[in-house]
């Protein structure tokens, strides 16, 4: 056997048998744990800005419920005014009720003590 090839088989020896193809074999566990690294990183950096998305989403829908809201309330105080309105209220008051003013001898007045008032 020729010194070179005696060198050769000793380094391999020590190596533990492996051949230089061995040795060029890519490493499975620390390509899959720098791949997991990377997909957390990415991960990190793209979540908030989906959640800023849905967040904005949102604040758009309740500024539009706010603005109908709004709307609904001014519609529903003038319809208030209207039916607050004395002519409306004393027609109602005859029409449907047969009320009418009291002659002057149907009034009675009562008299309050003083602190009583409410």
């Amino acid at each position: 056997m020729s010194p070179a090839a005696a060198a050769g088989r000793l380094r391999r020896e020590r190596r533990g048998g492996l051949s230089r193809a061995a040795d060029k074999e890519f490493p499975l566990v620390p390509a899959a744990l720098w791949l997991g690294m990377l997909a957390l990183s990415a991960l990190a950096l793209v979540w908030p800005h989906l959640e800023m998305v849905k967040l904005g989403y949102e604040l758009t829908r309740l500024e539009a419920e706010r603005d109908r809201l709004i709307q609904e309330g001014r519609v529903l105080r003038v319809e208030e005014a209207s039916l607050r309105q004395l002519d409306r209220i004393e027609s109602i008051a005859r029409a449907k009720l047969s009320m009418v003013f009291p002659v002057p001898e149907q009034i009675v007045y009562v008299k309050v003590p003083p602190g009583n008032w409410r």
